[in-house]
């Protein structure tokens, strides 16, 4: 005789979707009382996550009622980050884990990629895996199928099947478990059936008894962690192309500069600048790698930056190499000069010398004592002259 499995006596499920599609009236069917509060505009949100607990068949029933997704409200970073928060609580508050996540959708509702992006919103928070290992979707609104199939005479499995597009892949993806719930009838042998119908499928979810618990959701802590930042993200960037604009209007007005020393110090403060920059994006992106394109241009303009200093310090150097070599070759050239004017100056004296002693010997007419002084002093002008 084949051991019979045994079913998990409790059973926790945790209610996700969007506001208006009826969880609140889904809870109460499944609790067999008015435990949450019907809400028929969809300009409400549920703020706060909320739980009841009921014993149904025996089975002690908790029902988690988390915050509306999906809404247009849903888009901006304080909307992210309040339903992460109460998600976050709501995991955390019930260590024990959910058997079993109740995607709620309304029939009769276009799927579009609105709601591909809510289902994958919600992979970011529970991780990648929840939609097939732990989510049945409910298809509220049930009466609305029920006077459509009185015509047609399909059945609720066959309308899946037609299915296309979007909420075919999510039917696809979560094993096509999908169940009709008609939470406004009156009748309550219909009611119970629905119920029942649901406890039969997570049974058969939770065939090894394993339930989405705090572990699984840690998993997912880098996801909620990029989805955050990508929350930020415009806002982020719109900031750091201002920022990215100014540096480099600071680094054309220092190319202008002719002195190499003086915009090396410019372009110090500039690299700082661009540092400090580069760091806040860092920090901001917390290693998620949502502000990737960001850090990179950042990156590159850090580079351009360290690649001008380096220009910079090139000039500078070889200006003063320069200034020096210019100094040596004006000193050289002055030494030189000096020597010359020297010489010329001895030469000048010389013949002075010359004049003097010739005037001399012209007075007194004696050739034999000019030819003497001229052989005496001829020695300069031929050094001078280069004569031998």
């Amino acid at each position: 005789m084949e051991k019979k499995e045994k079913k998990p006596k409790n059973l926790d499920f945790l209610m996700i979707g969007k506001t208006g599609n009826g969880k609140s009236a889904l809870g109460n069917t499944i609790l067999g009382r008015k435990a949450f509060k019907s809400k028929c505009s969809t300009s409400s949100v549920t703020k706060e996550i909320q739980y009841e607990v009921s014993e149904v068949d025996g089975r002690i029933i908790k029902i988690v009622d988390g915050p509306g997704v999906g809404d247009n409200r849903m888009d901006t970073e304080n909307a992210i980050k309040l339903v992460m928060d109460q998600m976050t609580f709501a995991i955390s508050a019930h260590p024990h884990g959910f058997h079993a996540f109740l995607l709620v959708v309304k029939f009769g509702g276009r799927f579009t990629e609105e709601d591909r992006e809510t289902i994958n919103f919600l992979k970011k928070i529970f991780g990648e895996s929840f939609v097939k290992d732990y989510c049945i979707l409910i298809l509220t609104c049930g009466d609305n199928f029920q006077k459509e199939s009185e015509d047609s005479g399909q059945t609720f499995e066959e309308w899946c099947d037609e299915q296309v597009g979007v909420f075919q892949e999510l039917l696809q993806e979560c094993g096509w478990r999908a169940l009709l719930f008609d939470n406004m009838t009156r009748d309550e042998e219909i009611k119970k059936a629905q119920v029942k119908q649901l406890f039969k499928m997570v049974d058969r979810l939770t065939f090894h008894g394993h339930r989405y618990k705090d572990e699984n959701f840690s998993k997912a802590h880098a996801a909620r962690e990029r989805l955050m930042v990508e929350s930020k993200k415009q806002m982020i960037r719109d900031d750091t192309m201002i920022e990215t604009s100014l540096i480099i209007q600071k680094l054309k007005k220092i190319l202008d500069i002719d002195e190499p020393k003086e915009s090396i110090e410019h372009l110090k403060d500039l690299m700082e600048r661009t540092s400090l920059l580069y760091d806040n994006i860092k920090t901001q992106d917390n290693g998620t790698g949502a502000l990737h394109d960001l850090v990179q241009t950042i990156e590159s303009l850090k580079t351009t930056v360290q690649t001008e200093i380096t220009i910079a310090q090139r000039i500078a150097i070889e200006k003063e190499k320069f200034s020096k070599e210019q100094k040596r070759t004006q000193r050289e050239f002055d030494e030189e000069r000096e020597r010359w004017e020297n010489e010329r100056e001895e030469i000048k004296n010389q013949a002075d010398y010359i004049e003097r002693r010739y005037q001399e010997a012209k007075a007194k007419n004696d050739e034999g004592f000019f030819l003497k002084i001229a052989s005496t002093v001829a020695w300069p002008f031929k050094a001078l002259f280069g004569w031998n």
